[in-house]
């Protein structure tokens, strides 16, 4: 028989409104942390040769409920999602966890940048990044041996690391107790990546 009573911690929480009203409100603010975001995040990369098509997709603020059980936001910028090629630099907050900035390149634009991210290797274990090890590439979180931290490789495994997808994923998480320092953090891990990405000594 199904048992439809509220334990004590559930019934603390249905009983007061105002916990969601905290939660909403919280939302909101981190919205408008990732429209501050994409203005930095515009004028960080103000120097670095985006192609046109890359630009076609504009910044894209979205948000949910249901990232494994729990409320996300996630800012999209620079982005293009096209029938197999990618260029994006995600920045998402998972509730309860972190803020995570991830660049997800794919397809002929991996290609390209291929010689880059193996030059860039110490850079990027300095920078503390660390690489995606699934196959799924829509995961998002650090759970689950998601990610290993590229410092902890050698240089041969990274360079098998970035030619064994047809995609490759590097992120960096930023603890919620740094909430005041996010958008720097963020800025700073992507502006390394722009260097790294235009850097014509890497190839």
């Amino acid at each position: 028989m199904e048992n439809f009573d509220l334990t004590p911690e559930e019934a603390a929480i249905v009983y007061s409104p105002g916990v969601i009203a905290l939660k909403n409100s919280a939302i909101a603010k981190v919205m408008q942390l990732m429209g501050r975001l994409q203005e930095t995040l515009a004028a960080a990369g103000s120097h670095f040769p985006f192609e046109p098509v890359w630009l076609q997709q504009g910044p894209k603020i979205s948000r949910g409920e249901q990232y494994k059980g729990l409320p996300w936001v996630i800012l999209d910028y620079p982005r293009y999602f096209g029938k197999t090629d990618v260029f994006a630099f995600r920045s998402m907050f998972w509730w309860g966890h972190y803020f995570i900035c991830t660049l997800h390149l794919a397809g002929n634009v991996k290609e390209r940048f291929a010689g880059h991210l193996c030059k860039g290797y110490e850079k990027l274990a300095a920078a503390g990044f660390q690489a995606y090890l699934a196959e799924d590439p829509w995961e998002h979180d650090f759970e689950d041996g998601n990610y290993q931290f590229i410092g902890d490789m050698r240089f041969e495994d990274w360079k098998l690391m970035v030619g064994r997808n047809g995609f490759i994923k590097l992120a960096k998480p930023f603890g919620l107790e740094h909430w005041g320092e996010i958008i720097t953090g963020i800025a700073e891990a992507y502006t390394t990546l722009l260097n790294i990405l235009n850097d014509e000594d890497q190839v």
